[in-house]
């Protein structure tokens, strides 16, 4: 289980990252992107951050994409605004809980709409 302290930065990490995405001028990342969740290791070298993006498929690989390649804006950018000697390497992947969960819940209205 996470400590406390792993938990909220990782938080933290999610809410900057999130506000210097929405920063970037890049075209291709204005899509509905949005930041799901970040993992950092223990020993915060690596973190990994959970991306979503609703426009589809091939938005979503480009985005990830994008954001793989500007990763180092995005270290240095976080490290000025949490005040942080190192921040750890991103790896940005596809969350795929969304879609996930939209899928269960046209099941449950598919079932619903059979009982009628």
């Amino acid at each position: 289980m996470a400590s406390t302290r792993s938990e909220r930065l990782n938080e933290d990490i999610k809410r900057e990252i999130i506000s210097i995405i929405s920063q970037m001028k890049d075209p291709r990342l204005q899509c509905f992107l949005t930041v799901m969740r970040v993992e950092t290791a223990p020993d915060l070298t690596n973190a990994k951050v959970y991306i979503s993006v609703l426009d589809g498929e091939e938005q979503c690989k480009e985005a990830i994409k994008v954001l793989n390649k500007s990763q180092g804006f995005i270290r240095g950018e976080l490290s000025k605004r949490l005040h942080i000697k190192r921040s750890p390497e991103f790896n940005f992947v596809k969350d795929d809980g969304a879609a996930y969960a939209q899928r269960i819940n046209d099941i449950i209205r598919n079932i619903n709409n059979d009982d009628k």
